[in-house]
């Protein structure tokens, strides 16, 4: 009786165990863990380890037909395995060696992981001292996917015992699983940022003999997952197109996997190569701080550039002026001077911020690429010319443009100084205003309005101290007829500047609307020599003259082109003018390119131009070097040379950018001298 109910006990508790089996996972072993779609176990090279030796263990997933998990990056969707150690104390763990991955679509999405099976390598390092037998543990998480994915977790074991490494049954297996990791460099390789694609190239690999080439990158937001990688063949390199992400991180780095396929092999590369654009990395990532610092600087700057030298005689004849009267009278003219400048800032940069929000691809000195603007420009120099060479005294309505009437010192007409004074130095940039902006545009709100208000604070800050401490002007002649002369001869600076601005909009329209705007140019000087000659006149006449003065005005801005010439007006064809193609191609074929970025309206670009750029040695060096230059022109609109300037963290012209064969671009000082330039091209092989 005693043995029958042995026997019946022991069925029980089998068949017990046999309906466990079919809802708990199973442990068979140590080392073994079954998951139901997949299985762990943890497998070693040896199982017996030295005193300071390194063992090489590998974390073993099987998985069931169909069934997949993911590498580190899981692209679009899901999670690579981790694995949380128990060591002996002493021991320590590497990080997980990932074999390469492979794609796995799972539409509309694009993920990276394993089919099959997959060993995840791990080396163990020892310690001097250990017992002579001891356990290390694994605690793994990982997913397994096929319509959905199941979170899956277990522990596996590994028994080990001290003394000289023995090869077990799996050395073999994670030997060629070891030689098959990524290996650690790409030899001749680069990554190009190009109109906002990515470019990785690399050399020597036998074109002819890939049938795939795919990159997996490390990190998310880089580049997009789903969009195809296009591979372009030349004769000995390779050139791989890459998508950027759709929501991107900022990063000044590319990691990750290149996968190379031949009929015979497959093999992986490790990339971790600097985006080719660093120094548009370095400004992207300044601190705020820093941003505000530098458009302080710049703005300071900024009074000292050649764009802002016509409104200088205006600030200078002001001056002289406001320093007859009380201290405190000049100290509010110098903060409304300031409230004008700011205010005009703001204006400026709201406009700039949210046409570029709204997809428009404008910059810094945006406001020149209008033809209206720059003819109502002309207009205003050729007005003031015309104040200072005579004896104009403007009534209230009108003496508000700046300093314009004689004698006139009331507070408005030192608001619309500054205005005026922020509208012609815009065209320029000083050095450290090119990171500042860049990195305004790229700020949200408050922070991209506080970089603009320290730009403003640095260009009224001269002023502003002149206002506060007026014993700087002590050195300045006594007021006398020699004002009369010296605001006589302020008006040649101010037609030279409607000169130039009509040399500028002969680029952006056709030659008879430059004529019509000349006419209009004509017809304002005639307005106000009416004006001067007419002010000791009977009130009838100077109705008339009034009447007549708003007749030739309102002809005046009739004759303004509200448009650039698109139909008739072709840019210069030249074996020298910039397109992105044609960069792209010199840079595949590893040739030396020299880009200049500038405008017409741009007078610090035309000032490098003539000290620099044009002087004959540079351009004997150029050619000696086999340098190809580039001429990006942006007088008029243009949004390819928009987004390039915006890849490098500008907002406008000028910027220098110098690519040598091989490498990265290097970006020249917004202000340059022949040295200057001698000295960076002299580094070009």
């Amino acid at each position: 009786m005693q043995k029958l109910y042995t026997i019946v006990s022991s069925l029980k508790l089998g068949v017990l165990f046999f309906l466990i089996s079919f809802f708990v996972p199973t442990s068979f072993g140590d080392s073994y863990f079954d998951a139901g779609q997949s299985s762990i176990r943890l497998i070693s090279e040896s199982y017996q380890i030295d005193a300071e030796d390194t063992l090489l263990v590998g974390l073993e997933i099987k998985l069931n037909s169909s069934w997949h998990t993911y590498w580190k990056n899981p692209g679009d969707s899901g999670e690579g395995a981790t694995i949380k150690w128990d060591l002996p104390e002493g021991f320590e763990a590497s990080n997980i060696l990932w074999p390469g991955p492979e794609r796995i679509p799972v539409d509309p999405l694009m993920t990276y992981g394993y089919e099959d099976q997959v060993i995840l390598l791990t080396k163990i390092k020892s310690p001097q001292d250990f017992s002579d037998t001891l356990t290390i543990s694994a605690k793994v998480t990982w997913l397994t996917c096929k319509e959905i994915c199941i979170p899956q977790e277990g522990k596996v074991d590994l028994i080990l015992s001290k003394g000289p490494k023995e090869k077990s049954k799996f050395y073999k297996k994670l030997n060629d699983v070891s030689t098959s990791l990524p290996i650690p460099s790409l030899q001749s390789s680069r990554v190009v940022v190009i109109n906002n694609k990515i470019f990785l190239q690399f050399e020597d690999l036998r074109p002819k003999d890939l049938s795939e080439v795919y990159f997996f990158p490390n990190d998310y937001g880089v580049i997009s997952y789903v969009k195809e990688q296009k591979l372009e063949k030349n004769n000995k390199s390779l050139s791989l197109e890459l998508s950027p992400a759709e929501i991107q991180i900022e990063t000044n780095k590319l990691r990750g996997v290149l996968k190379i396929k031949t009929p015979t092999k497959e093999e992986f590369y490790e990339v971790d190569l600097p985006l080719g654009n660093g120094a548009k990395s370095s400004e992207l990532s300044m601190s705020l701080l820093t941003g505000i610092f530098f458009a302080f600087l710049g703005g300071i700057i900024l009074n000292a550039m050649p764009c802002v030298f016509p409104i200088l005689s205006i600030k200078i004849l002001g001056f002289i002026e406001q320093s007859r009267g009380s201290r405190r009278k000049l100290l509010h003219h110098g903060l409304i001077f300031s409230a004008g400048v700011l205010t005009t800032f703001l204006i400026i940069s709201s406009l700039l911020i949210s046409l570029r929000a709204s997809g428009e691809a404008i910059g810094w000195g945006y406001q020149l690429q209008s033809p209206w603007v720059v003819s109502t420009l002309i207009y205003l120099f050729v007005a003031i010319g015309i104040i200072f060479m005579g004896n104009i005294v403007l009534g209230s309505r009108l003496a508000s443009i700046g300093v314009l009437g004689q004698g006139r010192k009331d507070l408005m007409s030192s608001f619309f100084t500054g205005v005026l004074a922020v509208i012609v130095a815009s065209p320029c940039t000083a050095p450290f205003m090119g990171p500042a902006l860049g990195l305004a545009l790229l700020q949200p709100g408050f922070k991209s309005i506080a970089i603009f208000l320290a730009l403003g604070i640095g260009f009224s800050i001269p002023y502003l101290l002149l206002s506060i401490f007026p014993q700087f002007l002590s050195k300045l002649p006594k007021p006398g007829e020699w004002m009369q002369t010296l605001k006589q001869i302020m008006a040649f600076p101010m037609w030279a500047s409607a000169l130039w601005l009509a040399w500028v909009l002969s680029a952006q329209v056709e030659i008879q609307t430059v004529f019509e705007v000349l006419i209009g140019a004509l017809l304002i000087a005639l307005t106000f020599w009416m004006l001067d000659k007419t002010q000791g006149s009977s009130i009838p006449v100077k109705r008339l003259t009034l009447a007549l003065s708003l007749g030739l005005i309102s002809v005046s801005f009739w004759l303004l082109p509200l448009n650039a010439s698109e139909q008739t007006f072709k840019p210069m064809e030249a074996t020298n003018s910039f397109s992105l193609e044609k960069l792209n191609s010199l840079r595949i074929e590893e040739r030396p390119v020299f880009v200049n970025f500038t405008a017409d309206w741009c007078i610090t670009c035309k000032v490098n131009e003539a000290i620099a750029l044009d002087q004959q040695e540079v351009k004997d060096l150029i050619n000696k070097k086999g340098i190809v230059y580039l001429k990006a022109d942006w007088t008029r609109k243009d949004s390819e040379i928009a987004n390039i300037l915006a890849e490098y963290g500008r907002t406008g012209v000028p910027l220098y950018l110098l690519f040598p064969s091989k490498g990265d671009p290097i970006i020249l000082p917004e202000l340059l001298t022949e040295e200057t330039l001698l000295a960076f091209l002299n580094e070009i092989n």
